[in-house]
């Protein structure tokens, strides 16, 4: 069962990876590897926090 804290807001899942909010949208944009957000409503998304963690595994090689 997932636990409210695996999952990000915008602004704190841009703080987890260390990078700005318009980076965060444009990594989400334009990079394909990068997790999906999950849209709860027109103004609220998420990202899960193991998938962030899997994307930057994938990045360390």
């Amino acid at each position: 069962m997932n636990n409210i804290s695996e999952n990000l807001r915008l602004k704190n899942a841009a703080k987890y990876l260390n990078i700005s909010l318009v980076t965060l949208w444009r990594l989400g944009e334009t990079d394909p590897t990068f997790p999906p957000k999950i849209r709860l409503s027109s103004r609220v998304a998420l990202y899960r926090k193991s998938d962030l963690d899997s994307w930057l595994k994938s990045k360390e090689s």
